[in-house]
């Protein structure tokens, strides 16, 4: 594929030489004087040397066609490294490179000595490149906000030896430069409390169930223990009560619902959009840390699906890292599908998650949707930050009767 889009530029020293060596010629053939053949030689030298040098930098100059993607969170500086090579035996020097960083949200600052320049999206480097050789050459970041920052395109400018004549090229290869910055964790009041108290099939070192089927062993019996659990084998042969120990118990699965539209029919996303986003990476952290398995929906519009965007089932810090990418790519102006459209996937799926966890706007018509949909098959949640506090709490209760209790 072709990298460059070529325009060569030609100063207007260069073309008074041009249309003044043919003159010198037939001045030096008319007068047969060797100075004027001296100087038309030098022209020529001149006007093909610069020439044949400017074909051939430009024909192996190159940006190999690889993605470079950071990952920050908020505070974190990095380097976006852009791969030149000079795949010639002439050095590239006299040269110049321009890139166009695309960051509508403002997501990243650029680290220049110059405070003029910090937060331009437009940047100038100098260019220089041995021959047959590799440079890379940094753009100093650091992360101001959630969002993505992309290379959306890049300039090299090469001149000739004298900088008369030069050479614009505009990338249109498949390098690809981004940078991610992932959105700040806000802690969720009751979580914790949810995954303790709700029973489900992950072995767990803490939880108020038990697997009756998977004995661990046994124990000396203490007042209050079931009578039911009494292990009599064990407890001939130690003469004493002996008590059976189980496996701990805890969930191992939820489902993240992201609605992100807004209220406001005139509005597309959220006005506190950073806040929800937030709160989801959090559950997304802390279901990494208790090892249990999440997907998400997001109500945001993409191409073949009216439903939204959707991570699969997983779990681990690989499917973390998925997760908080697509938190970082959510931008004010996405356009919203209805969450309806979304519910109505999540409950009539082959695999409906037993634990729903909403985010973001939170309507009667929406709350009446999850009492119709549910059929006793899930506990749903919501998170609700309207007394100040990102708190839990279980659908279909009053607010007061919240697990961070």
């Amino acid at each position: 594929m072709k990298q460059w889009k070529k325009e060569e530029h030609f100063s207007k020293l260069y073309y008074f030489l041009s249309y003044t060596l043919p003159l010198i010629i037939i001045l030096a053939i008319t007068l047969n004087e060797l100075f004027l053949y001296s100087i038309a030689f030098l022209f020529i030298l001149f006007i093909t040397f610069n020439k044949l040098y400017l074909n051939y930098i430009t024909k192996n100059i190159v940006i190999p066609n690889e993605a470079v993607v950071k990952k920050m969170f908020i505070g974190d500086q990095v380097n976006l490294a852009i791969p030149f090579e000079n795949r010639g035996k002439l050095p590239i020097f006299n040269a110049k490179w321009l890139l166009f960083l695309y960051d509508s949200d403002e997501c990243v600052k650029l680290l220049e000595d110059d405070e003029k320049n910090k937060y331009l999206s437009n940047q100038e480097r100098y260019l220089f490149i041995p021959p047959a050789t590799r440079r890379y050459f940094t753009v100093p970041l650091q992360a101001e906000k959630r969002g993505v920052a992309q290379v959306r395109s890049m300039e090299v400018v090469l001149y000739d030896f004298f900088k008369l004549n030069f050479v614009r090229l505009s990338y249109e290869g498949q390098y690809r430069g981004e940078a991610i910055v992932y959105p700040t964790p806000q802690t969720i009041i009751g979580l914790e409390n949810m995954i303790q108290q709700q029973k489900g099939n992950k072995p767990q070192r803490y939880s108020y169930y038990e697997d009756v089927m998977m004995t661990t062993g046994n124990r000396d019996y203490t007042t209050g223990d079931p009578f039911n659990q009494i292990n009599w084998k064990a407890s001939a042969r130690s003469q004493s009560l002996q008590t059976k120990m189980y496996e701990k118990m805890t969930l191992s699965q939820y489902t993240l619902v992201l609605n992100i539209k807004n209220e406001n029919p005139y509005r597309q996303t959220l006005e506190n959009l950073e806040e929800v986003l937030s709160s989801a990476a959090y559950a997304c952290q802390f279901a990494t840390k208790k090892q249990i398995s999440f997907d998400m929906y997001i109500n945001v519009k993409i191409p073949g699906s009216s439903t939204g965007l959707y991570l699969p089932l997983g779990s681990g810090e690989a499917h973390l890292m998925r997760a908080l990418e697509m938190l970082s790519r959510i931008r004010k102006s996405n356009v919203i599908v209805p969450i309806e459209n979304t519910l109505y996937t999540i409950f009539n799926g082959k695999n409906t998650s037993p634990y729903i966890i909403h985010f973001g706007t939170y309507t009667p018509e929406i709350d009446e949707s999850y009492r119709m949909s549910n059929r006793n098959r899930s506990h749903i949640y919501r998170i609700d930050s309207s007394n100040g506090q990102t708190q839990l709490f279980p659908v279909g209760r009053h607010s007061s009767e919240t697990l961070a209790n």
